[in-house]
């Protein structure tokens, strides 16, 4: 089982190898939490595109090369060959940053939680790497929970000094 943390991301680099969908769903993630994104992949997925041409993520069009996570404070690889996400795990091991290997979970540091959230609300969930099907769900269920603003009123003498 793993610790629940909540990282301050705020300006910090981020790094990403791969341009696809995976890449594309924990891009969408981190956005709103203000990290410098950069992808290292020769495509990108039209979305990512998009995201590149409105600046909220930078592009280096190439392979990835050994050298290329130096500084990241967060690494993350994302692409369909093993190869390459096990080189991007073998360069990070070491460094003192957050990596997360799309295709195995034993050489991640951290996973990606399911997240529900409503203003200054973050909820992470997850099930430790086990069941995504049950993280999606709850994720969701709290997500529903939280649009329906009940919960601002069976909470609302919490935060009152």
């Amino acid at each position: 089982m793993k610790f629940p943390v909540f990282i301050d991301l705020q300006d910090r680099k981020i790094i990403v190898i791969g341009g696809g969908n995976i890449a594309l769903r924990r891009i969408q993630t981190l956005l709103p939490f203000g990290g410098k994104i950069t992808v290292i992949s020769p495509g990108l997925h039209e979305d990512l595109l998009d995201l590149f041409h409105n600046h909220q993520i930078g592009w280096l069009k190439k392979e990835y090369a050994k050298g290329d996570c130096k500084q990241g404070y967060m690494v993350l690889a994302c692409t369909n060959d093993r190869n390459v996400n096990y080189s991007v795990y073998k360069e990070t091991k070491e460094m003192d940053c957050y990596r997360n290997i799309c295709d195995c979970k034993e050489e991640c540091n951290f996973y990606f939680p399911g997240i529900a959230s409503k203003g200054e609300i973050v909820v992470g969930i997850t099930a430790s790497g086990t069941n995504h099907h049950l993280a999606k769900s709850v994720t969701r269920k709290i997500q529903q929970e939280l649009e329906t603003n009940a919960w601002e009123t069976k909470f609302s003498d919490y935060g009152k000094a």
